[in-house]
């Protein structure tokens, strides 16, 4: 906890939080093969980060809708579309390199 309470408040939220909750969504895209389970993973553990700053570092202020951030809008909207990049390029590489059956005479 001390570790992540050293680190920069900015550099939280524009550079680690990104990359590991896209990532992470992406990651499990691509495990998954399926591009939905990207953003889903992506706004669960953004929700669930947001929820963890707040009860932690304002304990004492009410939990409303507004403390839900743009990055939640925003980071699985990012996920769908590397999600789904990635896996329509994986597709092709692989349909490219596909053997087509030849016919003899």
């Amino acid at each position: 906890m001390k570790l992540i309470e050293s680190i920069d408040p900015i550099i939280m939220q524009l550079v680690i939080v990104p990359i590991f909750v896209i990532g992470i969504g992406i990651w499990l895209a691509l495990l998954s093969k399926k591009v939905y389970i990207g953003p889903i993973t992506t706004i669960i553990l953004t929700l669930s980060y947001n929820y963890w700053y707040f009860t932690s570092f304002f304990p004492d202020s009410e939990l409303s809708f507004t403390m839900i951030s743009s990055w939640c809008i925003i980071f699985p909207l990012i996920s769908l579309y590397l999600s789904w990049f990635i896996l329509m390029q994986l597709q092709s590489i692989k349909d490219f390199f596909q053997i087509e059956p030849r016919e003899f005479d």
